[in-house]
Order: structure tokens, then sequence, then C-alpha cells
């Protein structure tokens, strides 16, 4: 019973791997356009230790 529950459990875990590197991709490609998003609308207003002078 144990071969059969452990045949079924790999066969189960290869279908869902052949779906996996697709899924992990559009989340981070998610997430990158996520952070962009969230850079773009509300700018950091925080001085930057290494150019605090402002340039005109």
């Amino acid at each position: 019973m144990g071969y059969l529950n452990m045949h079924e459990l790999l066969a189960r875990v290869s279908e869902v791997s052949s779906y996996l590197p697709a899924v992990l991709i559009t989340l981070g490609v998610a997430i990158l356009v996520g952070c962009a998003i969230g850079c773009v609308c509300s700018p950091c207003e925080e001085k930057d230790d290494l150019f605090h002078r402002e340039v005109y």
C-alpha cells in the first residue's frame, strides 16, 4: 500500500512541476511590476547620503 501511495504522490508532483516554472516567473514579474508602480506613484522624499546637494 505504501508503494502505491508514494507512486501517486510522485505522479502528482510531476504534474505540478510542469507548471511550476511558469507560475514562478509570473509571480516574479507581478512583484517586479508592483514594485515599479509603487516607486513611480509614490517617489521617496528622503535625501540621499551621497547626492545630498540639489543640482540646478
